[in-house]
């Protein structure tokens, strides 16, 4: 009795051991970097495979390199490294691996960010171990505070048998394994590869690349490449509360994933974790969204360079007064306001994934409906200004992809800056538009009560559009309180300047931000404005200085570099000759525009672009006022 006692409790034990060991594998990571990843490679590593797929922008910040995105993933946010600060990779006797420079390299981060103390990837996983394979710079990812990793190899043989010893080695004392795989374009590691995958895709698996390939790097994509998430046999796209669109995700995210599977987090953290959205035949949904963000992007740049085109052509004939040219102008500015609407309706439709026929449809329906309302005399600027606010309106509270997929509201995926909300173009259009709209609008207007009610329901709209549960925009945001107490001052207070008002006015403005701050940090998924100001509060006030200096190097290298800084000029150069003399024709609307466009450009890191957009509705207006009110020039 006594022996079979024994021997159950050696079974139970056996069992429970084994149970324990098999829930652990579950959460183990092999993170695989890889010089470079094609849709080509993607084909045939798996085939009908369960995976998720992806794309994420690697551009990080200057000095660029391979050592400043592996910093990058190592700490949770963008930051720039010298290559050169890297001297290599040696074991000591105890099997350490120590990686060389590193001390210097964290030194000199810090020494960037001396009001930040950064989170290491490694030292955060120091406890529950993380180990390396390869045989470069990627061992950054891996190391904790002084540069070493508790265990590892620095070296690669490209040979399955010594792969999968090494990678079983590794993975029995350590939750997360780097490895780094260089591809170089061979069949024959391609097929290893493959193999190695299906050997250990019951463990979480992340491919992701360090270069954007031959094949992916078009002139105007130097950063945005492909990203494979192995993760049991989900099928789909790959997102993250980041991005929050399905197929894009972000550097910072990786460190979060990779603490997430070990169950672990940090409130230093920027990015989100990773999950897959469920999708059948991901592959190919993965290469229609590269291709139509490729397009996009021409499409954008065509558009943009038109207005920005016309406003330096509009600004020649205006300084020379060429009164003869005026009716031409203000057929061509109409064409644009025109156009901004179209390109926002066919943001409903796949066009795009045809930039020929797109281009085709839009110029000549914009053209078509242009010329008509000019034959017809209509006020194209007030009416479209309208339409235009209603389908933004539309597209944010119930199809965003409707904004995204025009010219207007797309948001640079190659440049990384922006992934969802309002990019501070549509922003700008958004506010325009909603001025324009409401005195447009106005004299329809029964009695001054509906007229108040109508101002204050505009102009609330604007910034719930703007906040973080919708556009996501807090530049925007801002910028939209401060068009909302402008329009209550000018319309409800009948620009009674009294102490009492100017205290009401603040008052309102920052209980209105409080508000939408309060909501935001009390949602599920809180905006990148909250986990800034969480952030803030958990660094101390050197986060906010860095985020501006940022910013502010932003807006000024922006401002200062053409096209911006000639179109900017041409703008003042129009407004101040159109107004020159008379200033009557910068009525109250006028005043209205002039001033929030330049709040926006102020308080946004692309504001060139709010005030551009603006400006030129507001030209727009001037000169559709000097040829139907002569007697105003």
């Amino acid at each position: 009795m006594k022996r079979n006692s024994i021997i159950l409790l050696l079974a139970l034990i056996l069992i429970f051991s084994s149970s324990n060991i098999s829930y652990a594998s579950q959460d183990k990571t092999i993170l695989i970097l890889l010089d470079e990843l094609s849709f080509e490679d993607i084909e045939k590593l798996f085939a009908d495979d369960g995976f998720g797929i992806g794309f994420m922008n690697i551009k990080t910040r200057k000095p660029y390199g391979d050592e400043s995105l592996y910093f990058s993933i190592a700490t949770g946010r963008k930051v720039g490294i010298k290559s050169e600060d890297y001297r290599g990779l040696y074991k000591t006797t105890d099997g350490t691996i120590h990686v060389a420079g590193f001390q210097e390299m964290l030194k000199n981060l810090m020494g960037k960010n001396k009001r930040i103390k950064l989170d290491i990837l490694g030292e955060k996983l120091k406890g529950k171990d993380i180990s390396y394979i390869g045989d470069n710079s990627s061992a950054i990812i891996a190391a904790d505070k002084d540069g070493n990793i508790e265990s590892g190899e620095i070296e690669i043989n490209y040979d399955i048998k010594w792969l999968e010893e090494k990678t079983d080695y590794h993975l029995a004392k350590s939750n997360v394994l780097v490895l780094s795989y260089d591809v170089e374009e061979s069949d024959h590691r391609i097929e290893l590869l493959k193999k190695y995958i299906r050997q250990y895709r019951e463990h979480n698996i992340l491919l992701i690349p360090k270069n954007v390939s031959s094949d992916m790097k078009y002139i105007l994509n130097k950063n945005l490449a492909p990203v494979i998430y192995v993760d049991g046999n989900d099928k789909g796209l790959i997102t993250s509360s980041s991005t929050k669109r399905e197929g894009f995700i972000t550097v910072e995210d990786l460190f979060v994933q990779l603490l997430h599977t070990n169950d672990m987090e940090s409130p230093k953290s920027i990015g989100n974790f990773i999950h897959i959205e469920p999708e059948e035949g991901q592959f190919k949904l993965a290469q229609q969204l590269f291709k139509k963000t490729i397009n996009l992007i021409w499409i954008a740049s065509i558009f943009h360079g038109l207005v920005y085109f016309m406003q330096v052509y509009s600004a020649y004939y205006i300084y020379k007064n060429r009164k003869d040219k005026f009716e031409d102008l203000n057929l061509y500015n109409s064409f644009i306001i025109v156009n901004i609407f179209i390109s926002l309706l066919m943001g409903l439709s796949s066009l795009h994934i045809n930039i020929v026929l797109y281009l085709f449809i839009n110029l000549l329906v914009t053209y078509i409906i242009t010329v008509y309302m000019a034959d017809k005399e209509i006020n194209t600027i007030g009416l479209f200004a309208t339409f235009t606010y209603g389908i933004i309106l539309l597209g944010i509270f119930f199809y965003p992809e409707l904004i995204y997929n025009s010219y207007i509201g797309f948001n640079n995926l190659f440049y990384g800056a922006r992934y969802y909300g309002f990019n501070n173009g549509i922003m700008g259009v958004l506010l325009v538009s909603s001025i324009i709209s409401y005195y447009f609008i106005k004299e329809l207007m029964p009695n001054k009560f509906v007229d108040y009610m109508v101002c204050i329901l505009f102009f609330l709209v604007n910034m719930v559009a703007l906040s973080a549960n919708y556009g996501a925009n807090t530049g925007g945001f801002i910028t939209s309180v401060a068009l909302f107490l402008i329009m209550i001052y000018t319309n409800l207070l009948e620009e009674n300047l009294s102490i009492y008002n100017i205290i009401l006015l603040v008052f309102v403005g920052i209980l209105i931000f409080g508000i939408n701050m309060y909501f935001d940090y009390h949602s599920n998924e809180k905006s990148h404005a909250i986990n800034f100001l969480v952030r803030i509060k958990t660094f101390g006030f050197g986060e906010f200085l860095d985020m501006f200096k940022v910013k502010a190097r932003e807006l000024l290298k922006l401002t200062l570099l053409p096209p911006f800084s000639i179109v900017i000029i041409s703008q003042i150069i129009s407004l101040k000759s159109l107004l020159k003399g008379d200033k009557s024709n910068l009525n109250r609307i006028g005043y209205t525009i002039l001033l929030v466009s330049i709040i926006g450009f102020i308080i946004n890191d692309t504001g060139m672009i709010t005030f551009i957009y603006m400006i030129h509705y507001l030209i727009s207006l001037l000169i559709y006022n000097r040829t139907t009110k002569p007697s105003n020039s």
